[in-house]
């Protein structure tokens, strides 16, 4: 479908995200009905109740927004995959990292603004993924420091914002990685080595940082980066490169493992992690263990997405 078709446009937002103000919403109504769109509204009450509140507005003549973190793209995107999407996708962050908006070009901070933009915008594809079954939008992280984003306190985010988590990151810093023997799979690589951290994704940055500014988001593939123990020197390096966002994967090639693939596997083959796979930056439930060691990474059915037009 294109976007003449579409008559409503559904806002479903979540109250407790970050950068939400609620009287941005009486903008966001006259904005769509500058544009013909009647506009119909949604609050998220609980986690999880987007992914139900997407599937009722998913009709064809409706563009559904979401205004929210990282985490209601997740929601959005799992509900959507339950459904045969009919309407199209689009999203206002309003979260702490926000590194969706990266993946959305989103340029403007206001949410009447970015909606502006995403209506005079354009219809395209975004490749999703899954990790055991469950449904990711963009990045799937374990090992060191990979636990912080959902540790944090809600309070401590909703006060200072992303540097709710570098507070959080300081105290995790200090602690001595824990090396993984990690068993690595895709279609044209394999091996084994000890890992400190891993991470899918299909998306241009993560955490906050640009990492894959190159990256394609709607060719069929998710990737992998797995990054091998190193020196403390090392450390304050990445971290040094992280504050200041300048991270350059190429100046780490000799202690990572990249590749590109529609399927990872990943065999944990002696210690397990502590924390849960941090997915899209929420607690996923998802631990390897002595019985299922394995975490599997599977490319699934692209979202209808409406997003910004680059360059404009």
């Amino acid at each position: 479908m294109s976007k003449k078709e579409l008559k409503n446009c559904a806002i479903i937002y979540n109250p407790v995200s970050t950068g939400f103000k609620e009287d941005s919403l009486n903008k966001i109504a006259i904005t769509a009905r500058e544009y013909g769109l009647n506009p119909l509204f949604a609050k998220s009450m609980y986690q999880g109740n987007i992914i139900d509140l997407v599937k009722d507005y998913n009709h064809k003549d409706t563009l559904i927004i979401t205004l929210g973190g990282d985490g209601t793209v997740k929601e959005a995107y799992t509900g959507l995959h339950q459904v045969k999407q009919k309407g199209i996708y689009a999203h206002v962050p309003t979260g702490t990292t926000n590194d969706m908006a990266k993946n959305y070009d989103v340029k403007e901070n206001e949410p009447d603004k970015i909606i502006k933009d995403i209506l005079n915008g354009e219809v395209t594809m975004f490749d999703t993924y899954s990790i055991n079954g469950q449904i990711a939008a963009y990045t799937s992280v374990f090992g060191h420091l990979a636990h912080v984003p959902f540790i944090t306190d809600p309070k401590l985010k909703k006060r200072f914002g992303y540097v709710g988590y570098l507070i959080c990151a300081g105290k995790e810093i200090i602690k001595k990685p824990i090396k993984y023997d990690i068993s690595y799979e895709t279609k044209d690589l394999y091996g084994r080595d000890e890992f400190i951290l891993g991470a899918v994704s299909n998306t241009k940055g993560f955490a906050g940082i640009n990492l894959y500014d190159e990256a394609r988001l709607d060719d069929g593939k998710i990737e992998l980066l797995l990054l091998k123990n190193i020196n403390a020197k090392m450390i304050a390096s990445i971290v040094n490169d992280f504050l200041h966002n300048k991270i350059n994967l190429r100046n780490y090639k000799e202690h990572i493992i990249l590749s590109q693939s529609d399927e990872i596997r990943l065999t944990f083959n002696n210690k397990f992690p502590k924390y849960p796979v941090d997915v899209d930056g929420e607690d996923s439930n998802i631990i390897p263990n002595y019985i299922d060691r394995d975490l599997v990474f599977k490319v699934e059915n692209p979202i209808r997405i409406m997003k910004r037009k680059k360059g404009l």
